[in-house]
């Protein structure tokens, strides 16, 4: 069997919601987040709001696509996701997506036709990770024990590479990362 079969995969759904209904969509969001905490597989989720815009950004990731093929067909988040059309509508910018590809997307941008090379999106993320480890490696005590040496050398970086150095990175190298292969 193919082993991309196995590999994580995270949805993108995206709302933009009428003027006045925000609170009910956030109501909303929060009964699907619940019902997705339930469904085996399911490895996180969050919900980003650009309120400037009205757009909701949703991102849940399930540990394969059978996970994720499981969780869209059962009924009560289908029934959900119904609701969610009389306080927003859904774009189409619908999207599945495997890899790194995730920290390579970012809303507001139009979808491009395909994901960055692989290696390109290992590159940039190589070289975002590789200065934060260095740093955290001299400022964290030695003293610590390696547990949580360990635990602050990956929570620290994913968290900055998530939500400040990768949206900085995408966007800086859009055109390179983007850019029609030539060969």
């Amino acid at each position: 069997m193919d082993q991309s079969h196995f590999e994580p995969v995270k949805i993108v759904l995206e709302r933009h919601v009428r003027r006045g209904a925000e609170s009910q969509f956030e109501e909303w969001a929060r009964s699907l987040m619940t019902t997705a905490s339930r469904f085996p597989g399911l490895q996180g989720s969050s919900v980003f709001n650009f309120s400037s815009t009205g757009d909701y950004f949703i991102l849940l990731r399930f540990a394969s696509q059978a996970h994720l093929d499981n969780w869209k067909s059962a009924p009560e988040v289908r029934a959900l996701c119904k609701q969610a059309d009389a306080v927003s509508t859904a774009t189409d910018r619908h999207q599945v997506k495997t890899g790194l590809e995730t920290w390579f997307a970012l809303p507001g941008w139009s979808i491009a036709p395909a994901v960055p090379p692989r290696w390109k999106m290992a590159l940039v993320t190589w070289l975002a990770l590789l200065p934060q480890v260095i740093i955290l490696s001299l400022l964290i005590p030695a003293a610590l024990s390696m547990p949580i040496r360990a635990a602050l050398l990956t929570a620290v970086p994913v968290a900055m590479l998530t939500w400040l150095v990768m949206p900085h990175l995408s966007v800086l190298l859009h055109e390179w990362l983007y850019a029609a292969r030539t060969v």
